[in-house]
């Protein structure tokens, strides 16, 4: 998708400005190259933008983001009557950092040094089921933002964070119901494999035999879909089972190695070390155990 707006894992939106609108006659939208994002959700009627060439007609019950640094203007086509919210926000991105496009799997969501540098793209158009909900809560953060508070623009920011949250992940699920794609399904059926061999090497004849597809075919579906190859999936997929077994049992490091299927546990330490950033022995120390 174009000009398309991300959120980033370890940044919030900072929210400039919320406001809400309705005009009485023919309006056109503010000709500008904005230094901020935008978010714009109509309640009633009909908007028109043209973002760099582009044409939206962001009907009711329908959000748009803009692009900051992208040229966006309307013509007098916003109809009378629309009413809509606005919200300008920033996102303080460490230009230094190296983010991922690909959220962590969910299969292994643990902390790991690189866990929050990624990005989270946001539908650029669009409705859903969500949408029907919009307005209270607009309204909501609408009222707040006016109303003087300590810490209130953090506040206010930590719920649009929220909101744009709660918004991408109902688009993205009524985008990959029944035409969830090919890759989807590759990936999906790939992590499941995974979980239940997890305490095992890794074997990628079984995978290709299980899937009964080509192996080169496979990994790099994997990796467009997943940003990591399967055998980078395994290998976090171990860890993890050995993180559950150091938080919930009395097995030490030697044990939870031969319960990997490790046969050195210095190898296991080092595969250990490599992905959460530190030893064993190390990470259960910080444990809080009975």
């Amino acid at each position: 998708m174009p000009n398309e707006v991300f959120l980033s894992a370890d940044h919030f939106p900072l929210v400039r400005d919320i406001g809400v609108n309705r005009t009485e006659s023919l309006y056109t939208h503010p000709n500008r190259v904005a230094d901020f994002d935008v978010f714009l959700f109509v309640v009633h009627g009909c908007m028109q933008v043209i973002e760099e060439g582009t044409e939206y007609f962001v009907k009711e019950n329908e959000h748009l983001f803009l692009k900051k640094g992208i040229h966006h203007w309307g013509l007098p086509a916003t109809l009378p009557g629309t009413t809509w919210y606005w919200i300008h926000f920033d996102l303080p991105l460490d230009e230094q950092m190296n983010y991922r496009e690909h959220a962590p799997l969910p299969e292994i969501e643990y902390y790991q040094r690189d866990h929050y540098q990624y990005l989270i793209p946001m539908p650029k158009y669009g409705s859903s089921a969500f949408h029907s909900d919009l307005e209270p809560r607009l309204r909501a953060l609408t009222a707040d933002y006016f109303k003087p508070a300590e810490h209130r623009m953090v506040h206010v920011s930590l719920r649009v964070c929220q909101l744009f949250l709660e918004l991408q992940k109902e688009v993205a699920q009524q985008g990959n119901g029944p035409l969830k794609s090919k890759t989807d399904t590759i990936s999906s059926r790939v992590m499941s494999f995974l979980l239940e061999h997890a305490e095992g090497d890794f074997d990628s004849l079984s995978i290709s035999a299980h899937m009964n597809l080509n192996y080169s075919y496979l990994s790099s579906m994997f990796k467009e879909q997943t940003g990591q190859t399967i055998v980078e999936a395994h290998a976090r997929l171990r860890m993890g089972k050995a993180i559950e077994w150091m938080r919930n049992s009395t097995l030490n490091v030697s044990e939870i190695s031969e319960k990997l299927g490790y046969r050195n546990p210095y190898y296991f330490s080092r595969v250990f070390k490599k992905i959460l950033g530190q030893s064993p022995s190390s990470y259960m120390q910080q444990l809080y155990k009975s």
